[in-house]
């Protein structure tokens, strides 16, 4: 498929979220509110130059299945850490800010992996730099340059995790132009 037919499919699809939006937010679908609706998705893509949303071109079940059971697996495991510090030791726990550069140039990745990490306790979103692919989280506990790393490895494990599950336009397009390794 060119880009030209993804990048007006990505728009249309835009388009009727923000009209599914616009008719959730009024409560009821009338002939008039779906008028309205159209008429503001209209303004909205006229004044706003909205970006293209990236498109998911190819899901493997399994290993989504697989993600989303590591991702249950993590989010009990930092449940319970939290739990405990916050139970045994809360005036000694400590955070850092980890800077963790991801490997995908795919927004659409990144955004699953921030949402991933920020629903984890102990994990925070703190700065995304969309243009260097680069997150800044807040992790805790972090008392030391290893447990700063184990959380930045875990960042990484989970933006692996989600490029293996997810293929986009731009992992494969990156991926065609590489030597074929498995990154």
């Amino acid at each position: 498929m060119n880009t030209a037919v993804r990048r007006l499919g990505s728009r249309l699809a835009m388009a009727l979220w923000l009209f599914a939006v616009w008719l959730m937010l009024w409560g009821r679908a009338t002939a008039l509110l779906a008028v309205g609706g159209v008429i503001v998705v209209a303004l909205v893509y006229v004044v706003s130059r909205l970006p293209v949303v990236p498109t998911v071109r190819r899901v493997r079940p399994l290993w989504f299945a697989a993600a989303l059971l590591e991702f249950a697996w993590d989010l009990l495991v930092s449940s319970l850490v939290i739990g405990w510090h916050a139970l045994h030791r809360p005036r000694q726990v400590r955070g850092a800010i980890v800077e963790v550069e991801a490997r995908t140039r795919s927004e659409l990745i990144l955004l699953a992996v921030t949402t991933s990490i920020s629903l984890r306790p102990g994990t925070l979103l703190v700065d995304p730099d969309w243009d260097r692919h680069v997150l800044r989280i807040h992790a805790m506990p972090v008392r030391s340059r290893q447990e700063a790393d184990a959380a930045r490895n875990g960042v990484l494990r989970t933006e692996y995790r989600l490029m293996r599950a997810l293929m986009t336009s731009e992992d494969m397009s990156e991926q065609d132009g590489s030597t074929g390794e498995d990154r």
